[in-house]
């Protein structure tokens, strides 16, 4: 058996939030991971009382909140912007996003460095997305939340994207509160192992998105769709000992008429008997 499963809402975007914690809990899931983006959960529309409700939601259906994952890979976030109104911006959104982690009890927060223009000097657009993710560390500290840094494909950015990049942010923001989130799909296009991850973070590594993928692109396949080694990774993941939670970050139209669909196929894939 694998690790704890959490599902997430990113594919469920065609139906109501209140659909997906129903779905997750027709497949026997206790844990969730929350995209903030429209329709569900798009964090600048949402005031204190509408957080509370989410919250109010997940007690009902007794789902735990491993995550809080605002929208950030599409314009206008980006934390090493050039232009510093869209910095400054971002830095905004985020911090928004740490109090809402906190209403909805959440104590870890999805960031990424975000990217630069490809015709600047890289590591100008570095030290903007060090300063930032600095800042935001400092103040998620203050505020009990966790920030967990993702490094995005070479298709999303040019900036974080593989093993060794990530260890250079995280060990040049050098905060406490400043985590490593590992996600399968840009770790294999870089050709990096989670036995390589699990030797440069040790328990620093704390959640997974755990998706299928077909090796050459940044597609997040639901479990049995692309060509990712599972009984590998479930050597590798008992082998570095892994305890966090594995989320199922599925992204792609085709999952949007069927989401739990995509689910259940990828939990009956990675062998949970219940769907």
């Amino acid at each position: 058996m694998l690790n704890r499963i959490a599902n997430m809402n990113l594919h469920y975007h065609r139906y109501p939030l209140d659909y997906f914690l129903d779905s997750t809990v027709r497949l026997g899931l206790d844990a969730v991971e929350l995209w903030g983006g429209a329709p569900h959960l798009f964090l600048p529309d949402l005031g204190h009382a509408d957080l509370r409700q989410v919250l109010g939601g997940l007690r009902q259906r007794g789902l735990e909140l491993v995550c809080l994952t605002p929208e950030q890979c599409i314009y206008p976030v980006n934390l090493s912007a050039k232009d510093e109104a869209c910095r400054r911006r971002s830095l905004d959104y985020f911090r928004r996003a740490i109090g809402a982690a906190n209403t909805l009890e959440c104590s870890r927060l999805l960031v990424t460095a975000g990217y630069g223009f490809f015709n600047e000097p890289r590591e100008e657009a570095w030290e903007r997305g060090r300063a930032s993710l600095a800042e935001l560390a400092d103040e998620a500290r203050e505020a009990g939340v966790t920030l967990l840094l993702e490094p995005l494909s070479r298709f999303g950015s040019n900036l974080v994207t593989d093993l060794a990049s990530l260890q250079r942010m995280h060990r040049e923001v050098d905060s406490p509160a400043l985590k490593i989130l590992l996600d399968t799909v840009p770790m294999m296009l870089a050709g990096d192992t989670l036995e390589a991850y699990g030797e440069a973070f040790g328990e620093e590594l704390v959640h997974l998105h755990f998706l299928d993928g077909d090796g050459k692109t940044s597609a997040h396949l639901a479990w049995g769709e692309g060509v990712y080694p599972l009984d590998a990774f479930r050597e590798s993941l008992q082998r570095i000992g892994y305890r966090g939670a594995l989320s199922l970050e599925l992204i792609g139209p085709q999952y949007n008429r069927d989401p739990e669909k995509a689910s259940r196929d990828s939990l009956i894939y990675l062998g949970f008997s219940h769907p």
